[in-house]
């Protein structure tokens, strides 16, 4: 018997995986999961306690979320302010590189973000606070205050390309479904950070020379 359930367990969870991979997160109804899976309804609800719990065990079992290696922010610190900013060039493009390739990671952060489940995980809100933390560790080795609406601004635009790339879109002439298209958006990207590091430069020096002023 033990041994039953844990293959229907099993089923239900990869018949999640394939409706999210084939369908969209949106087409996830107990329903459509049991008939696929050629289960029961009612045992979701006895194994999972319902839709969301289901959606958790597939999350808490393939773990679909990756991110790029995180930031090392005490480095950072003593480092030359370009390095700074290339660094956050750098981790920016390699995270979406890496979320532009997994359509059930998009698919579970645009639920999240929709607010179309109420899953537990919350993966939307924790990859937020990693961004969020991160940011403003770097907007106080920058020394500013903008840093955090600065990132608001690059991360929600990447994100909507993103998302966008999924539906094979062509936005502003740009082919997302394309390498060559992407390219564009990430040479784009390094340009606004460079601009960022420019500005950032020359407003520090003119604080200094206030303060030598001063002096």
């Amino acid at each position: 018997m033990q041994r039953n359930r844990l293959q229907r367990e099993q089923r239900l969870i990869e018949t999640v995986g394939e409706i999210v991979a084939t369908e969209g997160f949106d087409q996830l109804r107990i329903n459509k999961i049991a008939n696929r899976a050629g289960v029961n309804k009612m045992l979701i609800y006895r194994y999972f306690g319902g839709l969301d719990g289901l959606v958790n065990a597939y999350l808490q079992q393939t773990k679909p979320i990756v991110s790029a290696p995180p930031i090392d922010i005490e480095y950072l610190k003593n480092a030359p302010l370009e390095e700074v900013f290339q660094t956050c060039t750098d981790y920016l493009v390699a995270e979406f590189r890496l979320l532009r390739d997994n359509a059930a990671a998009q698919e579970f952060l645009k639920a999240d973000l929709l607010n179309t489940v109420g899953n537990g995980n919350s993966i939307a809100f924790e990859k937020e606070k990693q961004l969020r933390d991160m940011i403003g560790e770097l907007a106080k080795i920058i020394g500013t205050k903008e840093g955090e609406a600065f990132s608001a601004l690059i991360i929600s635009g990447l994100s909507l390309l993103t998302f966008s790339a999924q539906q094979q879109k062509v936005l502003f002439g740009i082919d997302l479904k394309t390498e060559e298209g992407w390219a564009r958006i990430e040479k784009a990207l390094a340009n606004i950070f460079r601009g960022a590091y420019l500005y950032t430069k020359e407003r520090q020096a003119s604080e200094q020379l206030l303060l030598s002023d001063e002096k």
